[in-house]
């Protein structure tokens, strides 16, 4: 998490280029997306971010209920595989 002093004066609260988790209203998530920066669009502020595969998304800042800053791993399916054979083995 981020934590900014009582008296900054930048306002982003977004690093540009860092890997977040960004949570919609609407129970909406998107992963691991970039975060690129922000344009103005009819007189609205909206995030700019790019996913893993190179695709541009574009949230309405107003929308956003919560932003993660991610800096950890997360499981393959293969590691999700590994654990049901091994639960599998334990009961039989």
């Amino acid at each position: 998490m981020k934590i900014l002093p009582l008296n900054a004066n930048d306002n982003e609260i977004l690093t540009e280029g860092q890997e977040y988790n960004i949570g919609q209203n609407d129970g909406k998530i998107f992963n691991r997306v970039i975060f690129k920066g922000t344009k103005n669009f009819c007189g609205k502020n909206m995030m700019c971010l790019e996913t893993e595969d190179g695709r541009q998304l574009t949230v309405n800042v107003s929308y956003n209920s919560f932003t993660i800053e991610e800096h950890g791993q997360f499981p393959s399916p293969d590691d999700f595989k590994n654990q049901k054979n091994k639960g599998d083995s334990n009961n039989g």
